[in-house]
């Protein structure tokens, strides 16, 4: 098991409607730093990436090895970057940059939620810079939804499975799971508190069965990334996150 947190957790003291324009302008390396001193206790393999947090315009080559610093002395790497990616036919340069930063991070993958129209473009990039991408599913309820609009995937193109949207829109994220199998690339491992809510509550804590999918993604044989994503309207989630970190780690190894 390689457990990572979603560094879009933490936005809750900012505002989401402003969080990516404030971010941006903040210093890069010292809201990291404050990230991962947060989340030590929490004795992570990974660290997601938000991509506001590493704006390309941000992330140089020495930024990107400071950061690299960062997480090698604490034992951990970039398992992806998180965030849309716009279409390449219309943003070029754009979806450039973005693969381009995940490359500097050495982030296997870009993990989130695209139009349809955007997938079938993406594999000749994904090829030239050897990262792959995971959909996010969110407004979908099922696993064929979610195979529709990646049309059934390849080896560059899979599935982002995120627990808490899927249960958000009534549906069921074990089930999704089961049916997605091989497809899954990465795993958000979110909670909701009731149908409809996209407020975040610590795992295992609202609606989503948590065991299940532990269950579930050890019998297809899951070798990816458990990425805990517990985003607040108005506190610190570090002590949901540390929480949730247990809890995996105890139902993983049960």
């Amino acid at each position: 098991m390689k457990l990572s947190c979603v560094t879009a957790s933490y936005v809750a003291e900012i505002d989401w409607g402003l969080a990516t324009e404030a971010i941006v302008r903040q210093p890069v390396l010292e809201v990291i730093d404050g990230i991962l001193d947060r989340l030590s206790p929490a004795r992570l393999d990974g660290i997601e990436f938000w991509y506001p947090h590493v704006w390309p315009a941000n992330i140089t080559p020495a930024v990107a090895s400071e950061i690299h610093k960062r997480l090698a002395a604490r034992d951990m790497k970039c398992c992806a970057c998180a965030g849309s990616i716009p279409e390449p036919q219309k943003y070029p340069y754009v979806c450039k940059e973005l693969f381009q930063t995940a490359c500097l991070l050495e982030a296997p993958l870009i993990a989130g939620h695209m139009d349809a129209q955007t997938i079938p473009q993406l594999s000749e990039l994904c090829a030239f810079y050897a990262v792959r991408v995971a959909y996010e599913n969110d407004s979908e309820k099922d696993a064929a939804q979610i195979l529709s609009v990646v049309q059934g995937g390849n080896e560059w193109i899979g599935v982002n499975i995120d627990t808490g949207n899927m249960a958000a829109q009534g549906g069921d994220p074990v089930q999704a799971i089961r049916e997605l199998g091989e497809r899954i690339m990465h795993v958000h491992l979110k909670d909701v508190p009731d149908i409809g809510s996209h407020e975040c509550v610590a795992l295992g804590e609202g609606i989503v069965d948590l065991p299940g999918v532990i269950r579930e993604l050890q019998a297809l044989g899951y070798k990816g990334w458990l990425s805990i994503e517990i985003e607040t309207a108005n506190h610190d989630p570090t002590d949901e996150i540390l929480a949730s970190a247990e809890k995996i780690r105890r139902l993983w190894n049960r």
